[in-house]
């Protein structure tokens, strides 16, 4: 499985009602899952479509005040530095800027740098280096500077 056949995957899952999906395919293991959220709005009840809260959590990227989340855009392998023996690309109290590398994603043994989307100080970063991420999973929250 490529990257153009798993990014194709990935968008038929997010229009369907699935809640999850796993795909092994040569060695390869993919899971995708859907929030509560996303789930229901993807269902219908009675020919109608509504769309019921369960949580309230900002938009990816979106901010309610100063506080913006970064998700992960894809499953894979969380890494906080370019090398294990060199330093993470940023530290909780730092200040970043729009288009700063924050980390590395690797899926299926290609690299995604992930960069900030906004200028602020990195608050937390949730996962650990070398954990698993999977997609949509928060991975860090930044304090979006004035």
């Amino acid at each position: 499985m490529d990257l153009e056949e798993l990014k194709k995957i990935i968008g038929i899952f997010e229009t369907s009602r699935l809640s999850e999906l796993e795909i092994k395919d040569k060695g390869v293991s993919v899971r995708l899952c859907k929030s509560e959220t996303e789930v229901l709005k993807n269902s219908s009840r009675k020919g109608k479509e509504e769309v019921k809260e369960i949580r309230k959590e900002p938009e990816k990227g979106k901010s309610d005040d100063k506080i913006v989340y970064v998700h992960s855009p894809l499953v894979g392998t969380f890494y906080r530095a370019p090398s294990p023996d060199e330093k993470p690309f940023v530290e909780e109290g730092e200040e970043v800027i729009s288009g700063q590398t924050l980390c590395i994603i690797e899926a299926m043994k290609v690299m995604n740098e992930i960069t900030s989307e906004v200028k602020g100080k990195v608050k937390k970063v949730f996962p650990e280096n070398g954990e698993p991420v999977e997609y949509d999973q928060k991975i860090f929250l930044i304090e979006r500077a004035e």
